[in-house]
């Protein structure tokens, strides 16, 4: 990686081990904090209207939406189609091995605590479909507004587990510092790695070189 995008990494990973420390030693002086929220979000109100956003977490749209973005980014460049399953791979990885380290108890028990590893998947997911615009040279309107819909995606997420008493408020921070982590390498490669519109065998190559 570049020296930008190696600083960002060690950032990301620095705040992660932070996280990671203080949800699991300081996991009581974060209930007084946590507790209240999940009662203000909960407040007696009907909740099912959240279980409509469960589908950005399933493995059918993570999954086979980043082996369609692999897909697509592999007939122009294998470096950058084998990006985005490596990626999501990597942050299945480092979610595992920090629910492992911390141990931190969901608030109901759920098997995935800090970080949740289907709500990372899911920010990863979505951050690949922005970076993937962005290298293929869409226009800037369109991918600010893939954008947009990646954080509202991932916040609908974050807001479901909570009320559904899967994680804790601090735990989305410990996804999005792991997604982050996943996303800052797949940056960097695509940036290494500019798009070339694929030549036809029929197509001399100096019309590639020139249009």
């Amino acid at each position: 990686m570049t020296t930008s995008w190696t600083r960002a990494w060690l950032a990301a990973l620095v705040l992660l081990v932070a996280a990671g420390a203080i949800a699991a030693a300081q996991h009581d002086m974060l209930l007084e904090v946590e507790e209240p929220v999940m009662e203000w979000l909960l407040d007696d109100a009907d909740t099912s209207g959240w279980d409509r956003a469960e589908g950005l977490l399933s493995s059918t749209l993570v999954w086979g939406g980043t082996i369609l973005l692999a897909v697509v980014g592999a007939y122009f460049n294998r470096w950058v189609g084998a990006t985005a399953i490596a990626v999501l791979i990597l942050g299945r990885i480092i979610a595992t091995i920090t629910q492992n380290v911390v141990e931190r108890a969901a608030p109901v028990g759920a098997e995935s605590g800090f970080p949740h590893i289907e709500l990372v998947q899911s920010t990863i997911f979505f951050g690949l479909v922005v970076l993937f615009a962005w290298w293929f040279g869409a226009p800037k309107l369109v991918w600010h507004i893939l954008l947009e819909i990646a954080i509202f995606a991932t916040l609908l997420s974050s807001v479901r587990l909570i009320i559904r008493g899967q994680i804790w408020p601090s735990d989305v921070i410990g996804a999005m510092l792991v997604a982050s982590l996943s996303l800052i390498i797949a940056a960097a490669i695509l940036e290494a790695q500019p798009f070339a519109r694929r030549q036809s065998p029929a197509e001399p190559e100096s019309s590639v070189l020139t249009g």
